[in-house]
């Protein structure tokens, strides 16, 4: 009887929190006069709420899935992601980059771009933002179909198709503030979750000092430079903790959105750096269950490293708790797809349709555009998903995308962000160059003319290559153009001199971030 009762708690589990999610975009929406306020949420919630949001938003089918099949893979290097690939880029996103963003007054990255450089660039990044954006909203899709498949065993469109439109539901109903609350009420119950996989007995919790093989270190044995590798210590640290974390953290649309909502200067420094801590905290629950999931599953394994977690689920849960994992799986999925959902709404209706296409139209058009775009990114998320099919796992696709467009347009990002030499001219040829020859090098890989260890190493490489390119030319031809006025940069470049300085963070914001790093630091040596 108890037995059957936890059978049936466990199914009613995920149906309850569909209704919650469509619930709290019903009271989450509220009546909006423009498009901005329906799409953006600007300057409009307390920080509590914006860094759960954060914190929530980076948990989707990235963190879940993704993460999960890397440390299935690659073993506990998979920790690079968030010790050298997240933590120092949300602290200087938080010190360096969100103060300038909100003294500048943006309600968007590209609304920045476009005044320190001009309206080419931000339609440029705008269309660039809108393309990774659609590719990484098929990710959730697709996440959220192989966790249905591994336990339920349901066709991928069925999943696909299901999913996509419940999302749609609460997205349209409240804008970005339902989203947002969502993320919040998702962050709760991801934790509660996946707390239970860390006491299974191949999780690794003891001292590395046990354990052996290169499987079970993050430096020992990592070769200084070879391409040839599966991986090595410049692309972790070059590719992926410069160039892709940096990148990312500091320029991606819905993590600066996100960050955007929070009502002061002083309250955006706060909200990478607290969701810091808790991004610190969440790796262990996703990396350590996924280590010893081959010894643990046995012929159980999966053939796609991507269905690792789902599949420890299901041979180590009960029905009650198996109710709650499949809940939080999809819980994360869901935040992937609702954040970037929400996030081309914006960027089509404020960013392209309302400066390119109809510039005098009312705000009531505006809306019925943004929620049709909405429409729109759901049915472009659903064959995005079936992208992902040509890789291996979840984190080569992210990563292949974000070298070839996040990586050359953060170098003439942080050109134009720190030098008052940088014009737009420069920018345009650079970020044009870096595109280019990551594309090639992604040509020549493809082709066979280059070999690399793996394709993480690969994409780490590629990251490199549309970089440092886009960084020189970019400096190059800005010397050949006449730039704009100091008096024009003031509010716009990095600079502590002057009539109107960027903010310095407060003695507390420079003890945490310094416990942080410490925390970084200590973890890598005791995982080397």
């Amino acid at each position: 009887m108890t037995s059957s009762l936890a059978s049936y708690l466990g199914f009613a589990v995920l149906p309850l929190y569909l209704l919650v999610t469509i619930l709290i975009g019903w009271i989450a929406r509220r009546r909006t006069s423009t498009a901005n306020e329906f799409v953006n949420a600007s300057r409009s919630l307390p920080l509590w709420i914006v860094c759960l949001a954060f914190f929530s938003v980076n948990c989707g089918a990235l963190e879940i899935v993704g993460f999960g099949a890397a440390a299935a893979q690659y073993g506990v290097q998979a920790f690079h992601f968030y010790w050298i690939g997240a933590i120092p880029g949300m602290i200087l996103m938080g010190g360096l980059m969100l103060p300038l963003y909100m003294r500048s007054g943006v309600h968007s990255l590209p609304e920045y771009l476009e005044k320190r450089f001009d309206a080419r660039i931000r339609l440029i990044n705008a269309w660039l933002l809108l393309i990774t954006g659609t590719g990484l909203s098929g990710i959730g899709l697709y996440g959220m179909a192989q966790v249905l498949n591994a336990v339920f065993r349901w066709p991928f469109t069925t999943s696909t198709i299901l999913v996509a439109g419940i999302v749609l539901v609460y997205v349209l109903l409240g804008g970005l503030r339902a989203t947002i609350y969502n993320e919040v009420f998702r962050a709760a119950i991801i934790i509660v979750g996946l707390l239970p996989l860390l006491w299974l007995k191949t999780t690794s919790l003891h001292p590395p000092t046990s354990l052996s093989g290169s499987h079970w270190h993050v430096w020992l044995g990592l070769p200084g430079v070879s391409p040839h590798a599966t991986l090595d210590k410049l692309g972790v640290i070059g590719g992926l903790g410069f160039i892709l974390s940096i990148g990312y953290w500091c320029t991606d649309f819905v993590m600066v959105q996100r960050a955007l909502t929070a009502r002061s200067v002083t309250a955006g420094q706060f909200v990478p750096l607290l969701a810091g801590f808790a991004k610190l905290g969440f790796s262990f629950l996703v990396i350590c269950p996924a280590l010893g999931a081959a010894a643990y599953l046995g012929s159980r394994m999966p053939a796609s490293f991507d269905q690792t977690l789902p599949t420890l689920m299901v041979a180590s849960y009960g029905p009650l708790l198996l109710g709650i994992g499949l809940t939080v799986l999809l819980a994360s999925l869901m935040s992937a797809l609702g954040s970037n959902v929400s996030a081309f709404s914006a960027l089509w209706t404020e960013e392209i349709y309302r400066r390119s296409i109809k510039r005098d139209a009312t705000e009531r058009h505006y809306l019925r555009v943004a929620r049709g775009s909405m429409v729109a990114a759901a049915f472009l998320s659903i064959g995005a998903s079936y992208t992902v099919f040509y890789f291996s796992d979840l984190m080569e696709y992210v990563q292949l995308l974000f070298s070839l467009f996040v990586a050359p347009f953060f170098a003439i990002f942080l050109l134009g962000f720190f030098s008052k030499k940088t014009t737009s001219r420069g920018a345009l040829i650079g970020l044009g160059t870096g595109i280019g020859l990551a594309l090639l090098h992604l040509a020549l890989i493809a082709s066979g003319h280059l070999a690399y260890g793996s394709k993480m190493s690969a994409n780490f490489y590629i990251a490199l290559f549309a970089f440092l390119p886009a960084l020189i030319v970019g400096m190059f031809f800005s010397r050949l153009t006449d730039r704009k006025s100091n008096a024009e940069l003031e509010m716009l470049v990095y600079s502590q001199t002057g009539a109107n300085p960027v903010a310095k963070p407060s003695r507390l914001w420079w003890a945490l971030a310094g416990v942080l790093l410490l925390s970084c630091a200590l973890l890598n040596y005791w995982w080397r």
